[in-house]
């Protein structure tokens, strides 16, 4: 909502809306953080229609400035059929369809949207070893501590199996690896997307060769080659290390936007996007400056990025911009800021700006209509 000290006071229909506004961008910068792209900002849309009636209505919801933890559940969840988020390390095995959140599957879903049971055992039992792999290499290093609970509970979530199904996968212990049961046929490639996520999910802080046994042992259980094993354990370093430069443009590129609302919302929505885009083992090196109130500066330090990595950061940038519901006045100041940003990128604004304008205008043009 606007925070310009001359706006108008705002009538019922237009308050409404411009919290609605705020929501619909926070939605859009997680599916471009998460990796998603422009093309997934629509079907999210669609799965988040529920709640945006609930803001609409006046009621509140589950931010990403007010309760991180439960709205990046919340979000990893729908965002589950359309584009698992980068920052979910067992994403490739939802990916490939280890969910029940996209509904029923073949000639089923000509007849209904409602999973099958053999779906819903399907994804029960996979889901369950996959939870206890993953569960077991973030303990390998100590006691989970609550970015670690949170992974295991977003992936859980993205599962969409019913609640009586999760709730005891939620609190149990871990089991360790060598005593982890792989009943039942495994479907192919699965065995490599588990390993890979093992990786990811290892590899996410530090690699601790405490965390690489329980790896190779849960590969050597799955009777993959070692040569396979090594792929995948390279292929999950370079995904994450190529978040860095991703994570710090993103992150730096915010400071430069928002500095004049770092004491306000700003801080915030910049801790916050780090969090989604950066592993830890990097994260310190973009929020150290926010918290040091460093001012930010443009220096060309991160044209090495593709132009697709550019033109997400400056989706990221821009749907953190359109937080405010900024006014004119307001946005053409953002705007200036945005393009030197692009300039100094070596990238297009406009382009940016223009996919995340029309993403909000179509969102927001049917909870409109009514009012009007």
């Amino acid at each position: 909502m606007t925070t310009d000290a001359y706006a108008p006071v705002l009538d019922e229909k237009t308050a409404a809306l411009s919290r609605l506004v705020s929501v619909v961008a926070e939605d859009g910068l997680f599916a471009l953080a998460g990796g998603g792209g422009v093309a997934s900002l629509e079907a999210l849309a669609k799965r988040r229609g529920e709640a945006y009636a609930t803001v609409l209505a006046g009621h509140p919801i589950h931010a990403m400035t007010n309760s991180f933890d439960v709205w990046l559940l919340t979000l990893t969840r729908a965002m589950a059929p359309v584009a698992p988020p980068a920052n979910l390390p067992m994403a490739a095995l939802v990916r490939d369809g280890l969910t029940l959140e996209s509904g029923a599957r073949g000639l089923r879903s000509l007849f209904s949207s409602k999973p099958s049971d053999k779906d819903v055992q399907r994804v029960k039992r996979l889901g369950t070893l996959a939870v206890r792999a993953l569960r077991a290499v973030l303990v390998a290093d100590g006691p989970l501590d609550p970015e670690e609970v949170r992974t295991v509970a977003a992936f859980l979530g993205s599962l969409g199996l019913p609640e009586g199904e999760t709730n005891p996968l939620y609190t149990e212990a871990p089991i360790p690896i060598a005593q982890l049961d792989l009943y039942g046929e495994l479907e192919k490639d699965f065995g490599e997307s588990l390993v890979l996520g093992a990786w990811l999910a290892a590899a996410w802080d530090e690699l601790d060769p405490r965390e690489e046994t329980v790896v190779r042992t849960l590969a050597g259980k799955l009777s993959l080659r070692v040569e396979i094993v090594e792929e995948l354990r390279n292929r999950a370093i370079a995904q994450i290390d190529a978040r860095r430069l991703l994570g710090l443009a993103t992150t730096d590129g915010l400071r430069y936007l928002l500095s004049d609302r770092v004491a306000t919302h700003g801080k915030e929505l910049i801790l916050r996007t780090a969090e989604l885009l950066l592993p830890r083992r990097f994260r310190d090196e973009a929020t150290g400056p926010v918290h040091h109130k460093v001012a930010a500066t443009l220096g060309r330090r991160y044209t090495a990025l593709s132009s697709d990595e550019k033109q997400t950061a400056l989706g990221v940038l821009w749907a953190a911009a359109m937080w405010e519901d900024p006014s004119q006045s307001r946005r053409a100041l953002l705007r200036a800021r945005h393009d030197k940003i692009a300039n100094d990128l070596g990238d297009d604004g406009a382009r940016a700006r223009s996919a995340i304008e029309s993403w909000l205008a179509d969102t927001l043009a049917p909870a409109a209509f009514p009012m009007g």
